[in-house]
């Protein structure tokens, strides 16, 4: 199963459209999906670990897929 982590702030003001994207396509489709705030331990890690240097960030099966919010249907072609 695809797994999808957003990478998001709440202070980023685009962040909010990333999360409705996604959360709207778990609705309609079967992947595992996280979101990780950049200002927590774990979104520290994975910020050095995939090198992140702005959010939103899109990572789907460990690789950076999308940075800032993709577009629906190249977000859909990433989950196929």
């Amino acid at each position: 199963m695809v797994k999808v982590t957003l990478v998001h702030a709440s202070w980023c003001h685009v962040c909010p459209a990333a999360k409705k994207l996604w959360n709207d396509l778990k609705s309609e489709h079967d992947f595992d999906y996280e979101e990780v705030d950049i200002d927590t331990p774990e979104g520290d890690k994975l910020s050095e670990k995939y090198s992140i240097m702005s959010v939103p960030t899109t990572i789907i099966d460990g690789e950076i897929a999308f940075i800032g919010v993709p577009d629906k249907g190249e977000a859909l072609q990433k989950l196929s």
